[in-house]
């Protein structure tokens, strides 16, 4: 138990965040407030950088920040003002973020009375402390989407990509109607394709050899479309789903058993 301990906190030491990072003030109640970029870089457990905090009438300032890591905890402080467009900017924040290991984000608690948080994702852009001028917004509507929709950081998402394992779906005899058990395994890879503009997803209906080919022809194809169903009825557009049925033409195992019968009566699928 204490080697794992030992092995747990060694892995979260080892996780960057050195960079530059963007974001919002989130409100419980769908609102949105301020603007925030940042830029660090930690060594050895300490944080160093800038940030810019703009306002919802496009006034701004930056501030240095310093601030220390530990483990997924960051703490941000700021500091010299760089710049400011706005009033009263002599009180200097405390930043306290958590990285979500879960989602990819940086989130902080902000306004108790606006019950709001700050919540950041990591991104490639230029951070210049001397520009005074406002920079493009046009990432904003779509990171505010995605994080009320679950979504995670972009950078996380591509993880969650190369890690994405498919399992099929199997089905009782005779039957389209999905297991309970398969809801959780479903959820997930609607997950992975609202992720990814540019993905779609095959789903492929099988039947075990009982009956003739028509009909289990006819039932892969039922099955398939109960897969449809189910993530189209969740928001997956279904022009991001491919549709084929093989019937008992493709098993993955023998039909000369109970058990192969089963793992023959499935759906497959696969990124396309």
């Amino acid at each position: 138990m204490l080697l794992l301990l030992i092995l747990t906190k060694s892995s979260l030491t080892q996780i960057k965040l050195s960079g530059t990072w963007r974001g919002a003030e989130i409100m419980d109640s769908s609102g949105t407030g301020a603007i925030f970029e940042t830029k660090f870089k930690i060594i050895g457990g300490l944080a160093d950088g800038y940030i810019k905090v703009e306002s919802k009438n496009n006034d701004f300032y930056i501030r240095k920040i310093k601030g220390s890591k530990k483990y997924i905890e960051l703490k941000l402080k700021e500091s010299d003002l760089i710049f400011s467009a706005l009033k009263n900017t002599d009180k200097k924040k405390t930043f306290e973020f958590t990285y979500n290991l879960g989602t990819g984000y940086l989130e902080s608690n902000y306004d108790s009375v606006r019950q709001s948080r700050i919540v950041l994702y990591q991104d490639e852009f230029s951070f210049n402390p001397k520009t005074k001028s406002v920079q493009s917004r046009n990432w904003l509507p779509s990171f505010i989407e995605n994080y009320r929709s679950g979504i995670s950081a972009p950078k996380k998402r591509l993880q969650e990509l190369r890690e994405f394992k498919f399992v099929p779906i199997y089905f009782d005899v005779d039957r389209a109607v999905i297991l309970e058990q398969y809801h959780g395994q479903l959820i997930e890879i609607i997950k992975i394709i609202k992720s990814h503009s540019d993905l779609r997803i095959q789903v492929t209906g099988h039947t075990d050899s009982d009956g003739s080919n028509s009909y289990n022809r006819n039932l892969s194809k039922r099955r398939a479309e109960s897969i449809i169903k189910f993530f189209t009825k969740r928001g997956l557009r279904r022009d991001r789903i491919v549709i084929d049925f093989k019937g008992e033409s493709e098993p993955i195992e023998t039909n000369k058993t109970n058990e192969g019968k089963q793992k023959n009566r499935r759906v497959d699928f696969r990124f396309i």
